[in-house]
């Protein structure tokens, strides 16, 4: 169905997002820090990004202001899947569509890539819960 791509540091989260995907009938694609992201998110432009904010290389903030800010891919849905403290001002003044907290629930993330996949984009944040 769709491609997601999960910007995600952390093997264990990043193969537990690409596990509900493929259940889902996606197709994931991965980057395991915020560059890599940027740079599959130009060259592969999913349907979808779900990324974490702490991460090596660039931090998930600074890739979500990167996407927003590039032209090719300002319009992608972002889910943001953070245990940050701040993770609702960091997504929300980002312009990520939706955020979930860490430890994330699947049926909470498998509602959310629903939703966003779904619906006309929305450049307003909301906390999936």
């Amino acid at each position: 169905m769709a491609r997601v791509l999960v910007i995600e540091d952390a093997e264990d989260v990043r193969q537990l997002i690409v596990d509900v995907l493929t259940m889902m009938d996606h197709t994931p694609i991965e980057a395991r820090d915020g560059l890599a992201g940027v740079q599959a998110a130009l060259s592969d432009r999913p349907d979808l990004i779900v990324m974490d904010l702490m991460m090596p290389a660039a931090s998930g903030e600074s890739a979500l202001q990167f996407i927003r800010g590039t032209p090719q891919i300002a319009d992608l849905p972002v889910l943001v899947v953070s245990a940050h403290s701040d993770i609702r001002q960091i997504a929300s003044q980002g312009g990520a569509d939706a955020w979930l907290s860490k430890p994330v629930e699947i049926q909470k993330l498998r509602d959310q890539i629903a939703k966003l996949l779904s619906e006309p984009r929305s450049r307003r944040a909301t906390q999936a819960g």
